[in-house]
């Protein structure tokens, strides 16, 4: 509830106590995301809970009535609510075609004053990219809200397809207390993820705290080229005002560029990276040291790799050629050819650490989320969903053990891991979700170039809620097959295929 989290953070603000130093405070009894969840009103305050937060910020009579009457009043956020609606649309819903955005006339400005609209801007920027040594760098503040994503999205997968080597970046807000604003956000910007040169950025504010950029919800895009071997720069800023028509103004003095560099560069400085591409060497260590620290929760179709049995891959590696094997490795090191024996110690250490992800599956809560037609593709073909392309299929007895593998454990009440399947996702990404941590979004082969390693990796615990929410309250319920059907339609794809 929204009045009780700003009671709660007022009274931490006037002690000059530190939200996140709540944990320490309170004897590390709780993290960081189950205090926030008790201050939203999300998890119901207990007497004790109450009692801790009484002493730690010194309530008055008066404000213990206060928080007294506010936890009576708290009830599930209805931004909640519609996170949940949000995402569940995203993932079980076919993706809805996209309408055709009219035309938008904006005030121009080169030298005078004209109207022109945003296609005949775009297109003055794409006529660019036909000049000799064209690179672009493209800042965007914003534009996250309705169909001025559509019209910046559009704009920059077009402009990224006609000149890959350019640059975006994209600065966004994810706000303290709104579950539903963070989610759209979210949501909305991942198709640009699958572009390897888009990179996001973003800051964390309170709802209510209104905060105004200079150039807000604009596009800075400077251009350069060469013209009759005379290096040339060409700079436009196109603002979506507020209840008013889009301005862009178009210049190539050097002064004015600075100008604008400068100030769209102290901006940046309030908002970290998202990391938005990674190797996968770097890739797989996080997520190692992740794995050893935090519960897991998993969106994909099928297995992960890192959820096949060490007998499976052993059997895999010691029965594929020696060519399959080097290409393989080529592939995953996107390197030369590699002779046998390097390639043989590559796939060693990649076991190495494949063996202690598992590992920490058994000392840690592990939630996978697959689909029965994501199964039932890797049962007939042998091939996960991430499966690198020179990689052979699995064999029938390796998917036999694979899929028994996870229905035995989903059947132990005794190991922590546990299995939700679901009919069909519409997946386009995975979800990795590590509680009292943050989310890990990649995209799926059909995507990216498998050599992308493009992921998204946001620390928020707002976004962070909404996931553990739907998750734990939501998709079990409405979505999940029960244990007994799961384990039948294991069955029929092991007796069928294997």
């Amino acid at each position: 509830m929204q009045d009780l989290y700003k009671f709660l953070t007022s009274k931490c603000k006037e002690r000059g106590i530190k939200i996140e130093t709540l944990p320490e405070r309170f004897g590390f009894k709780y993290s960081r995301t189950t205090i926030y969840r008790y201050m939203k009103g999300i998890l119901r305050i207990t007497k004790d809970i109450q009692a801790l937060f009484v002493e730690l910020l010194e309530l008055d009579d008066y404000e213990k009535a206060q928080f007294a009457k506010l936890i009576s009043l708290s009830s599930f956020d209805e931004t909640m609510l519609a996170a949940r609606s949000k995402l569940d649309s995203f993932l079980f819903e076919p993706p809805s075609v996209q309408k055709a955005l009219p035309e938008l006339e904006c005030v121009y400005y080169d030298q005078d004053k004209y109207l022109r609209t945003t296609d005949e801007i775009f297109g003055m920027i794409f006529d660019l990219s036909r000049q000799n040594e064209f690179l672009c760098e493209v800042k965007v503040i914003g534009c996250t809200q309705g169909d001025t994503l559509a019209y910046v999205s559009g704009f920059t997968h077009k402009l990224l397809d006609l000149s890959p080597s350019s640059r975006v970046e994209h600065l966004i807000t994810l706000y303290e207390a709104d579950f539903l604003q963070n989610t759209v956000f979210l949501l909305d910007i991942l198709p640009l993820l699958v572009q390897g040169t888009y990179k996001v950025f973003y800051n964390e504010l309170p709802s209510d705290k209104n905060v105004k950029a200079m150039f807000e919800n604009s596009i800075l895009v400077s251009c350069q080229y060469v013209v009759d071997q005379t290096p040339r720069k060409r700079c436009y800023v196109l603002s979506f005002l507020e209840h008013a028509m889009p301005e862009c103004i178009v210049f190539e003095d050097k002064y004015m560029l600075s100008f604008w560099m400068r100030s769209y560069a102290r901006l940046r400085q309030h908002y970290p990276q998202a990391l938005t591409r990674y190797s996968l060497s770097i890739l797989e260590d996080d997520l190692s040291n992740l794995e050893s620290a935090y519960d897991e929760f998993l969106i994909k179709p099928n297995p992960c790799y890192n959820k096949i049995p060490m007998d499976a891959y052993r059997h895999f590696f010691d029965r594929i050629s020696s060519d399959e094997l080097r290409g393989f490795v080529a592939e995953m090191i996107h390197g030369g050819l590699p002779d046998e024996a390097e390639a043989r110690a590559v796939i060693d250490s990649m076991l190495s650490g494949m063996e202690t992800r598992l590992k920490y599956t058994y000392t840690h809560k592990h939630l996978d989320i697959y689909s029965k037609e994501g199964l039932a593709e890797f049962a007939e073909t042998g091939r996960i969903s991430d499966h690198f392309n020179k990689l052979p299929s699995f064999d029938k007895a390796e998917v036999r053990g694979i899929l028994t593998y996870i229905r035995d454990r989903n059947r132990n009440p005794d190991d922590p891991y546990t299995l939700y399947l679901v009919d069909k996702l519409q997946y386009r990404y995975y979800f990795v979700i590590f509680k009292e941590h943050g989310i890990f979004i990649e995209c799926n082969k059909n995507l990216a170039d498998r050599g992308n390693n493009i992921c998204l990796h946001i620390d928020n615990c707002n976004l962070l809620e909404v996931f553990c929410d739907y998750i734990e309250n939501h998709l079990p319920v409405n979505h999940a097959l029960s244990d007994e059907k799961a384990t039948a339609f294991i069955d029929e794809l092991i007796e069928k295929h294997c």
